[in-house]
């Protein structure tokens, strides 16, 4: 056997252990139902919980970049800087900015902007 064929051999044999040595972990995120009718997504305890949970009020706390999402602050903040578009819910920037395929670095899971885009449908109410 020559030396050519003996290394192409032994690449292919790396190549073939190296793909067999992979492991993937793939996450699956729960899906959320949408709410039963009449029922309601609550701000205080769905909503700002997701904030908290993603590390957003590190900045967009008291005194921090604007909106301020620390829990006390967060409704009037993003309700008066117009991040909430009641009239097309999708097009909310409070939804749309931070999506798991926007343009933000610090991302909503699937399941988190699904809870948020339900809220907004809802009427974006302060309860």
């Amino acid at each position: 056997m020559n030396k050519l064929h003996f290394v192409g051999i032994v690449m292919v044999a790396f190549i073939m252990i190296m793909v067999a040595s992979c492991q993937y972990k793939f996450l699956v995120e729960p899906i959320i139902p949408p709410p039963p009718p009449g029922d309601t997504t609550s701000f205080s305890l769905e909503i700002v919980p997701i904030w908290v949970a993603q590390n957003c009020t590190g900045c967009h706390g008291t005194g921090g970049t604007q909106p301020d999402l620390t829990a006390d602050n967060a409704y009037s903040s993003i309700t008066g800087m117009g991040l909430v578009n009641t009239d097309d819910p999708p097009l909310s920037r409070i939804y749309t900015h931070p999506l798991p395929d926007g343009n933000h670095y610090k991302k909503y899971t699937a399941a988190q902007a699904t809870l948020l885009l339900y809220w907004i449908e809802e009427g974006a109410r302060n309860n």
